[in-house]
């Protein structure tokens, strides 16, 4: 049985664990995982986590789930996803200001692509992450899920946002970001002392998804911007 060690959330072990195999040409693209079942009993773990953790990988393009058939590796460049993974790790503090400039210019654009292209199943799977989260919130103030729990369902919703333009571009730099945020800690401070600044987020996804269902490009544009401009000044203050 391949053990996890425990270290973060069981989901984010999972998406490491895959990247890495995927990374040393283990999974290979156009290949077919294993099953729900067998992949969470070789992983000794259950059902949910590993779900979370395809789900997410399925909308930054590594899986693809095929109707009937499973999921699978995708046609792209592991070794090239990897290297820049592991570069976020080089990122410092200093560079706190670029990184939120750098989500409110990719974001914010994706966030206007996503107004113009969404499909009706982008826009319920966007309300499905903004749900998810809000059910979250009440365990997560009573200590019952942990901060990168949450920050993988804020994520989660990102990145989805990125998936709904339909730009795949967009979408391998929205990951980065998120990515190179998360890794250097920005969100701790914020998210971690008070736990209840997460309603907040939630009431700015719910205007970022309306702007989006209705078409509007430039109010989701400025949604999405107010939104991460929120987050910097709640980061700087330290609060």
């Amino acid at each position: 049985m391949e053990q996890i060690i425990q270290r973060t959330s069981i989901s984010q072990q999972v998406v490491d664990h895959l990247l890495d195999r995927i990374d040393r040409g283990e999974l290979k693209p156009g290949e077919r995982l294993p099953g729900e079942r067998d992949l969470a009993a070789s992983l000794g773990i259950s059902r949910v986590p590993l779900r979370e953790a395809i789900s997410a990988l399925c909308v930054i393009g590594v899986l693809e789930k095929r109707q009937g058939s499973g999921t699978f590796v995708s046609s792209f460049s592991p070794q090239t996803l990897g290297r820049i993974l592991r570069t976020y790790t080089m990122l410092d503090g200093s560079l706190t200001g670029n990184l939120f400039e750098a989500r409110m210019a990719v974001e914010g654009t994706a966030a206007r692509l996503a107004a113009e292209n969404a499909s009706q199943e982008d826009i319920q799977n966007l309300s499905a992450r903004i749900d998810e989260m809000e059910e979250a919130i009440p365990a997560y103030i009573r200590g019952e899920k942990t901060l990168t729990d949450m920050l993988a369902l804020d994520a989660l919703f990102h990145l989805q946002c990125a998936a709904a333009s339909h730009n795949q571009f967009y979408l391998q730099f929205v990951s980065i970001v998120h990515t190179a945020g998360t890794d250097m800690g920005l969100y701790e401070a914020v998210y971690g002392q008070d736990r209840e600044k997460y309603w907040e987020s939630v009431e700015h996804h719910r205007r970022i998804l309306a702007a989006i269902a209705a078409g509007d490009g430039r109010q989701a544009e400025s949604a999405m911007s107010g939104h991460i401009q929120a987050i910097q000044t709640h980061t700087e203050r330290g609060a």
